[in-house]
């Protein structure tokens, strides 16, 4: 999960951001939050390296198990 916003003008703004990454990103709304999240990963290697790709372009974010 990249962020939960109340903005969901920003929302859309960073996940457009992740999706230039070439991951699959997404919203989804949760009371008057859009959270954005990347994924989903089949295993946690891949969740890390998706993560550090969008470090390395300024976008940090956590890693969350289903």
């Amino acid at each position: 999960q990249l962020a939960a916003l109340s903005d969901a003008a920003k929302a859309n703004a960073l996940k457009s951001r992740a999706a230039k990454s070439g991951l699959p990103a997404y919203t989804d709304k949760v009371g008057t939050l859009t959270r954005v999240r990347v994924g989903p990963f089949a295993t946690r290697e891949e969740a890390v390296d998706a993560s550090v790709k969008l470090a390395e372009k300024g976008i940090v974010g956590q890693i969350l198990a289903r």
